[in-house]
Parts: structure tokens; sequence; C-alpha cells
């Protein structure tokens, strides 16, 4: 199996300032949920409080630090947060969701309804907040990404069913559907520190392909990985018929009968054990898993490039440390096994 090695070995930003600046955040991004419409309050708060990655606020920090005002990064952060919390609510409402960072899924405690309307009410309240900065870039961006957002999660609907599309069109949907909005907090925190149009151009490239990258590694783990060590439902790509990496790797590898057998089996309208089974046996065949790991370490290689490309200094060295931190996170593919396909249904 490839070893997942950076290639990359810079020193570290200060943990205390990324540390006080994701604290700042919290309290701040607790603060503004507190202004919200009383009917939503209890609920806004509810998920977006609820923890996780705080990858998007991290990214417009280290794209800004240290030049930009700190308040403007906190404030942008926050719009950057709120239009992905509303995104995953929607998501898990389209994928069914159990659970999410471990607790029940919104919609399976006030309705799919309810849970829809929260998710535009929190989209709505991150753009009211962009207008509120002096720059409206601000806002046209955090409109676009948000734009992105939505039709990539409609272009990955059109496409259920379907494996018959290419890997370049697998990749444009997770750019849209992800991509952007990293892309978005990368130049948020350049303009913030007023990088010029070369070094925005390059850090919203940096944030598409990070974030093509995170969605890659997700939907590796939506199919390898396993709910216990993850908290939040896996396989639901698989089992709502979604084209992601794996399957669409195993279909280009297999001949045109194998081919034929597997898209027999998911056109089926429930996917049946036996079925699952012999999906393994394929994968194993064909070493998908590795291929996998190969796709997702030419993309990271990608960031790198980009990275280097950076004129600021301060933000070559944060991004670097940042997307290399990234990077040994994911270094447990390393461990996960082809037979495991699908395991947390068998």
């Amino acid at each position: 199996m490839p070893s997942l090695n950076p290639n990359i070995d810079v020193e570290k930003p200060s943990c205390t300032s990324v540390a006080e600046f994701l604290i700042d955040f919290e309290l701040s991004l607790d603060q503004t949920l507190s202004l919200i419409d009383k009917p939503i309050l209890k609920f806004a708060k509810e998920v977006s409080l609820a923890g996780g990655k705080r990858f998007r606020p991290s990214l417009c920090f280290f794209s800004g630090y240290p030049h930009a005002n700190h308040q403007e990064l906190i404030k942008a952060s926050i719009v950057l947060e709120l239009v992905h919390i509303a995104s995953l609510i929607h998501d898990d409402v389209l994928d069914c969701a159990t659970f999410r960072r471990g607790k029940s899924s919104i919609h399976h405690k006030i309705g799919v309804n309810d849970a829809i309307l929260l998710g535009d009410a929190l989209f709505s309240y991150a753009l009211e907040l962009s207008t509120e900065f002096s720059d409206n870039s601000v806002c046209k961006i955090v409109s676009k990404a948000t734009r992105k957002t939505c039709s990539g999660e409609i272009a990955q609907n059109s496409s259920i069913g379907n494996f018959g599309i290419s890997i370049k069109q697998y990749e444009q949907i997770i750019a849209d559907k992800t991509g952007h909005l990293f892309g978005a907090s990368c130049m948020l925190g350049g303009i913030l520190s007023g990088a010029d149009s070369f070094e925005l151009k390059n850090l919203e490239s940096i944030g598409l392909s990070l974030g093509i990258c995170y969605q890659l590694f997700d939907d590796i783990v939506d199919a390898f990985g396993n709910e216990r060590n993850f908290g939040k439902s896996l396989g639901s790509d698989f089992f709502s018929q979604k084209p992601t990496l794996p399957v669409l790797l195993l279909l280009q590898s297999c001949d045109q009968k194998e081919s034929l057998e597997i898209m027999n089996l998911f056109s089926k309208s429930q996917i049946e054990e036996s079925s699952i089974d012999t999906i393994t046996s394929y994968f194993e065949r064909y070493d998908i898993l590795n291929q996998c790991i190969v796709f997702f370490n030419n993309q990271y290689e990608k960031i790198n490039y980009l990275v280097d490309s950076l004129v600021c200094t301060s933000t070559k060295k944060n991004l670097s440390a940042f997307i290399t931190s990234f990077y040994h996170k994911t270094a447990f593919l390393n461990h996960l096994n082809q037979s495991n396909f699908l395991a947390v249904h068998s």
C-alpha cells in the first residue's frame, strides 16, 4: 500500500495563536447566534456549537494572520462556518443520515421540513452578516461559494444512479460541493490581509484543491471506514447510489462484462448483502483502496505546489503547516482494509 508521507517539513505556527483564535471564534459564534430569530435560536445554537473540525475558520485565519484585523477574521470565519453548517443540515436530510458528530441529526429531532428551513435561515443569516464588511467583495465571494455549494449538491443528486459519469465530472461535483467554500475561506483571509489579485487567485486555488482532497478523503472513509471511529453515518453514499471515487475507479478498472454485472447490482432498488460481498471481491481484485490512496496523494501534491507559489512568507508558512497537519490526520487510511468495504453494515 502506498505510504502517506508528506514532502514538506515546516515549523508549525504557534498553537497558542491558533487556539486563541478558535476560542474567540467559538465565543463570538455563540454571541452572534444569540441575535438570530427566537423560533430557531435553540436549534441554530445546537447545530452550530456542537463542535467540529473548524477547517474553514482555521483556513481563513492562516490565510490572513498576522496582517488581517483579528475581529474581521472572526466575523468572516463565522460567515463561512454558518454556510457550512447550513449545507450539513441539508446534506443530512438528503442522505437520510441518522446522526452527526455522535448525536442524532437535527432532522430527526425537529422533522425534515423544519430542518430544511433551519438550514435556509442559517444560509440567509450568513449572507446578511457578510454585507457588514466595508468591502463588498466579502459578500460577493461568500455568495458565490454558497451558490456553488448548492449547485454541487444538485449536480450530485442528479448523478445518483449514474455510474457512467467520468472521474473528471465527479471531481467537478466535489469541487463545487466542498471545494469552493474552502477556496472562499482562503480568499477571505487574503482579502482581509491586503493580498493582491495574484495572491488571492493562488489562495483560492489552494482552498479549492484542499476541499477536493478533503472530499476524496471523506468518500474513501464513507466506503471503508467504521462508524465507531467517525461519529457520523457511513455508507450513505453507497446505499443512496451516489457515484464516488471508489466505485468509479472500480468501474474504470473492470472489463465490460464485469462492469455490466456491477452496474446491474447497483440498479436494484435495495442492495443486498450478497451484492456487497460481490462488489467487495471486485474491490480486492483490482486493489481499489490503493488506487484511491494514490489518487488522494496526487491531489495532495497539487496543493503543495500551489502553496509553494505563494509570495507572502507568513501565509506560505501558515498554510504549509495546516496542510501538513491535515495530511498527517489522514495517515490512518493506510490501516484500512479493502475487505472491510461497508463493514459497518455487515
